[in-house]
């Protein structure tokens, strides 16, 4: 920077001082002399140019570079401190597992080992190895049915005693229900009327109390519905 102040200040000077002399000073009289097409002040001027560029490059050179210059010493800035970071060990792990593999073989070969002579001391104590359990399957229970002998087309109501068409459940004539539904178990497979009102021919021959189709109650049926 200084070098750009020194250029600066010759060729104002220079420029000043030609400017105030008078015209038949020697001095003024030798710048005003050519060489090689131009004047001597001309040379003065271009060496201060060059010479304030040049210590302006050498600035800016400085500043980017961070180099700062003072009188008998040089000062560089501090670089950042470079962190290394320690490396990481990755054998551990395999040594482990193969650690922990070298245990579980030899766990499993200790089992085997203790079941080979259990059964060398079962063969020389003549114990027999305990046979197997044959579970026999049951034959499936069937549940009893009831059978139909003979099919009625009709059903008698048993308020007024008309006919009603099977499937019915409330009397044509007299618009009552002819009976109280239940269970499928517990009804006629005809007309779906309960078995209680159905009356005994024979043995276990019924016939039911509505539509009077001839039904087969097996005994199982009759002791659950108390039919007598």
């Amino acid at each position: 920077m200084v070098l750009s102040f020194i250029g600066v200040g010759l060729i104002l000077g220079i420029v000043f001082y030609y400017t105030f002399l008078p015209i038949s000073d020697p001095f003024r009289i030798f710048l005003d002399t050519t060489y090689v097409g131009l004047t001597y002040l001309l040379y003065i001027i271009i060496i201060g140019a060059a010479i304030s560029g040049a210590g302006l490059l050498i600035y800016i050179r400085a500043v980017r570079t961070g180099i700062t210059i003072s009188p008998g010493e040089y000062t560089y800035p501090a670089q950042p401190s470079i962190i290394r970071r320690p490396a990481l060990r990755k054998e551990a792990p395999k040594l482990a597992v193969q650690g922990a593999s070298r245990n579980i073989k030899s766990k499993g070969e200790n089992i085997v080992e203790e079941i080979e002579k259990e059964i060398e001391h079962i063969i020389e104590g003549g114990e027999k190895p305990l046979e197997e359990k044959v579970v026999e399957e049951k034959p499936p229970v069937e549940k009893p049915t009831i059978e139909v002998i003979s099919r009625a087309s009709d059903m008698v109501c048993p308020h007024c005693g008309k006919l009603n068409p099977i499937g019915s459940t409330k009397c044509e004539s007299c618009r009552k229900q002819m009976f109280i539904s239940e269970a499928p178990s517990k009804s006629c497979p005809v007309c779906n009327a309960p078995l209680t009102l159905s009356q005994r021919i024979s043995g276990d021959l019924f016939v039911c109390g509505i539509c009077f189709s001839e039904i087969r109650i097996p005994p199982d049926i009759q002791e659950i519905l108390s039919i007598k």
